[in-house]
């Protein structure tokens, strides 16, 4: 009898076709009938397979099947129907049952091939296609296929992906699919907030945590939530295997409720290529219920990527900090995650879900999107007079309002150069408010620095404006009152007895600020100054946000400003301390060109390059699709 496939797994394989694709209909135009003969039911599955209308050849296919069970061609024949949907397990059914049928049948061999690579089996893979090739030594597909496997092999078992491969194509065998990998970590349920990772041993920066490819993607448009739903049900379909990682995956209906007591999940569930194929996989839940289980891993789960959102599985576990000890990358649409710094064993394992360097309140705001309250060390310090800080804005506000109506209906603001809008008028008066408060917390300092940097942002930007405009032939603004303000803010993090973590904590709330202020220097030719703003705001980050993109960035700015402005007997020095500190920040963030040989040195120059031209021209990451 031919093997038929689990019920509920195949519901959308009817609808699956080749783009492009018409439907098609029988080659005499009549529906087949049982007591055809399987030759002409095969020919016609085969006709609707030419067509692209994979579905439909299936249907053809399994007509044909009930006439004979045991004919090992029209086995194969579907099982390349479910390969190209991409329903592995039941073409692996199908290759098995037609090796069975006809052990000498090679296509069926490297079908079933196929099928264990696309579960992630790849030691059975290898091994069904060296038998193929034992038998057909010079297979182009076999070979091909075998040494994809034996890469996807490396990649899942050790974690050793070639870098330059994926992020250049410098590698002729360079397939740009990347096998999913877990590192030495493992999913706990012990955390405030439901599960987490920690690490099962000690890692060192720039180790692998893991990689993973999205259950579901979709662009960035209005409509990405429900093509993630989409996406995530056609998965759950086409694959038990996905269905098991999408049941398992935080859907928030009862993370925060069980805070503490939710078991662990066992991380073997994300390392498929250990998988023997013996596992009892569940049954696709009711249509309605499984539509709201998307829903909400969609809600809780999905990452944004700069042009795309997706549902990671691993990673979805890893749980939000504002100062993080991970990083995420994006190769493609490929995640790679690793140690953003030395982490101990037993260490939990956190990634940003959105930019950090904004101030706390912005911070909270989005988390509460997100559905969570972030209650890291850098949110609970700034969380000390959040609330004294909040009313003085509030107080700040009416101020201002009112300077600002007072200023609107000046006549003397009429003529030109007035203040028309009174936008000025507000931003004194805030300032001035705020600053009359009493500096007793960081919240307070962030406030206070935020409304006097607004004060000075209005002339300071017509002013770089007019400069860009005019090619540097206009003034530069005036850097030194931006400068005060940051020695101001230096000093009151001093009076507060903050350690220097903190101080990189609340500096990275008004980056911004210290960012203007090297532009400024910039401009007004201050390069010495400049070079000490740039190294201040790189180790901000380096305390804050390690080897993210803004940290990466700002280590080309740096090396890029030293080339030009060092001078004197030191220059060559100063220059390779610069393009060391990017270096060493590149590599932990890709993962090559850390080497000292003149090919990895060639990489990393190619590297810091890149990032330099994405600064000038406001580009995104080089590697993200």
């Amino acid at each position: 009898m031919a093997p038929e496939a689990p019920k509920g797994m195949v519901d959308l394989l009817p609808a699956q076709k080749k783009k492009g694709a018409k439907n098609a209909a029988p080659a005499n135009g009549a529906s087949p009938i049982p007591n055809w003969p399987p030759e002409a039911l095969r020919e016609q599955g085969n006709e609707l397979f030419r067509r692209g209308d994979y579905g439909a050849a299936a249907a053809r296919y399994a007509e044909a099947l009930k006439v004979k069970a045991d004919d090992a061609m029209t086995l194969a024949n579907r099982a390349e129907c479910y390969l190209r949907v991409r329903q592995f397990h039941l073409a692996l059914v199908d290759a098995d049952a037609a090796l069975a049928a006809d052990p000498s049948h090679h296509k069926a061999l490297y079908k079933r091939a196929m099928a264990l690579n696309g579960l992630g089996r790849y030691p059975d893979a290898i091994k069904t296609l060296k038998q193929l090739l034992d038998k057909e030594p010079e297979d182009p597909a076999a070979l091909n296929a075998l040494a994809e496997c034996e890469l996807l092999q490396s990649q899942a078992f050790a974690g050793d992906y070639h870098m330059p491969s994926l992020l250049f194509g410098r590698s002729a065998t360079s397939f740009r699919r990347c096998a999913d990998y877990v590192g030495p970590v493992k999913i706990v349920g012990d955390r405030p907030f439901g599960r987490g990772v920690v690490t099962t041993r000690a890692m060192r920066a720039g180790e692998l945590i893991c990689v993973a490819s999205p259950l579901a993607v979709a662009p960035l448009t209005a409509g990405a939530e429900a093509a993630l739903m989409g996406g995530l049900v056609g998965a759950a379909s086409r694959n038990p295997q996905d269905l098991s990682v999408i049941l398992a995956l935080p859907s928030g209906a009862n993370d925060d409720a069980d805070a503490g007591k939710v078991p662990p999940i066992d991380v073997a569930k994300f390392r498929r290529h250990l998988s023997k194929g013996d596992e009892v996989l569940p049954e696709l839940p009711p249509q309605e219920v499984f539509a709201r289980l998307a829903a909400n891993v969609v809600k809780t789960s999905a990452v944004r990527n700069a042009n795309s959102v997706g549902v990671y599985p691993f990673p979805s576990f890893l749980n939000h900090s504002c100062a993080p000890n991970a990083c995420k990358l994006m190769v493609g649409h490929t995640m790679f995650i690793r140690a953003a710094r030395d982490l101990v064993a037993g260490e939990e394992v956190f990634m940003k879900y959105f930019d950090v360097t904004m101030p706390k309140p912005e911070r909270s705001a989005v988390a509460k999107r997100w559905g969570f309250e972030c209650a890291c060390p850098r949110c609970k310090l700034e969380a000390v007079g959040e609330d004294e800080a909040a009313a003085a804005t509030e107080r700040a506000s009416k101020q201002a309002k009112a300077a600002k109506d007072a200023a609107v209906a000046d006549p003397a603001n009429k003529k030109k150069g007035g203040d028309k809008d009174g936008e000025k008028a507000a931003a004194r008066a805030a300032a001035e408010s705020l600053g009359a408060e009493d500096t007793g917390s960081v919240a307070m300092l962030i406030a206070q620095l935020r409304a006097k940097a607004k004060e000075l942002h209005g002339d300071i930007s017509r002013q770089m404006a007019e400069y860009k405009r005019t090619k540097g032939k206009s003034a530069a603004p005036d850097p030194n009152h931006l400068v005060e303000l940051t020695v101001w803010f230096e000093a009151q993090m001093d009076a507060l007895g903050l350690s220097e973590t903190q101080k990189a904590w609340a500096r990275t709330s008004v980056i911004q600020v210290y960012s203007n202020v090297q532009l400024c220097l910039n401009a007004a030719g201050q390069l010495e100054a400049r070079a000490e703003m740039l190294g201040k705001v790189a180790a901000t980050l380096n305390a804050t946000d390690p080897c993210s993109y803004d940290h990466v960035k700002q280590t080309a700015i740096k090396v890029i400003h030293q080339r030009v402005a060092a001078g004197g007997a030191g220059k060559d020095k100063i220059i390779a301390a610069a393009e060391a500190e990017a270096a060493a920040v590149h590599s932990l963030r890709y993962g090559c060109g850390g080497g000292s040989d003149e090919e990895e040195k060639e990489l990393m120059a190619e590297m810091i390059k890149i990032t330099g031209h994405a600064v000038e021209e406001g580009a995104q990451e080089f590697c993200e699709a």
